[in-house]
């Protein structure tokens, strides 16, 4: 069997069902995995508060628990909250992009490390809230009243999947030049910075922790864990993934997150 120490799990459509939760059964393997002294870590593009009942729920409290949030923007202790990594934007870089989407009538929202600031005056307004189904401030605001000197984490359009679907057809160039672009969901294109993604983030972590990607095994079902699948020895697709993701990976589970896909795969490969 492969030396695994660190295990990342991906959140949406990956570790939660459907219904934005993690099954009883994949949280106990979890916890046996943890309880062995493999380091597990969630590695999302949802910000950190919008994961803390995850991670009460996985018992991933100790003095040595990480998660990688805002893919890869912000990696961080679960505890004490302190980053060993982190990668921001600013106002001004996100300027030509909000004027784009403005003139086209798409929604916008900005994330800080604390909350999230729902562009005002789009001309469709935005549904991340209600997808992310998460405990996270939303203020609507104008982008003349975002703060100028603070740091953002990403820009993200939330709308219907057709409409993502024209938005990445039709984005220029010199806007797509200027982000690390990624479809973390139907509904959802996230807007990084450019030298940004997963990988930069898992590769922080498993340095902090003195390993190597031989000791990593990733879990992910989108575009936006492709990163961190090229970086991790062992990443492992979700049965209900795209074609991307499982043409990049190494495994895919045998059942979907709604089918307790991450347990009934640990649970053969770790033979708990």
């Amino acid at each position: 069997m492969a030396d695994i120490k660190l295990i990342g799990l991906d959140l949406d459509g990956t570790l939660l069902t459907s219904n934005k939760t993690i099954t009883a059964k994949t949280t106990l393997v979890l916890k046996q995995l943890h309880a062995k002294g493999y380091h597990i870590a969630i590695m999302t593009g949802r910000p950190i508060a919008a994961i803390g009942p995850f991670i009460e729920q996985l018992g991933l409290t100790g003095p040595e628990d990480y998660s990688l949030t805002f893919n890869g923007a912000l990696v961080l202790n679960n505890v004490t909250r302190k980053s060993i990594a982190k990668l921001t934007t600013t106002k001004a870089a996100l300027a030509p992009l909000h004027d784009w989407l403005k003139e086209h009538h798409y929604p916008m929202d900005i994330l800080d490390f604390d909350q999230n600031w729902q562009m005002a005056q789009m001309g469709e307004r935005s549904v991340y809230a209600s997808i992310m189904k998460a405990p996270l401030l939303f203020e609507y605001v104008p982008f003349s009243a975002l703060p100028d000197r603070h740091d953002y984490a990403k820009a993200v359009v939330a709308t219907t999947q057709p409409r993502v679907d024209q938005l990445v057809d039709t984005l220029p160039t010199a806007i797509k030049a200027q982000f690390h672009i990624v479809r973390s969901q139907p509904q959802i294109l996230e807007f990084l910075q450019p030298t940004l993604d997963k990988r930069v983030g898992v590769q922080a972590l498993t340095e902090y922790f003195q390993l190597t990607p031989e000791n990593v095994m990733v879990f992910g079902d989108a575009e936006n864990d492709l990163g961190m699948f090229d970086y991790a020895k062992y990443p492992v697709a979700m049965a209900n993934g795209t074609r991307e993701a499982k043409a990049a990976a190494v495994y895919v589970t045998p059942t979907t997150n709604d089918e307790d896909g991450i347990a009934n795969f640990l649970t053969a490969y770790f033979k708990l």
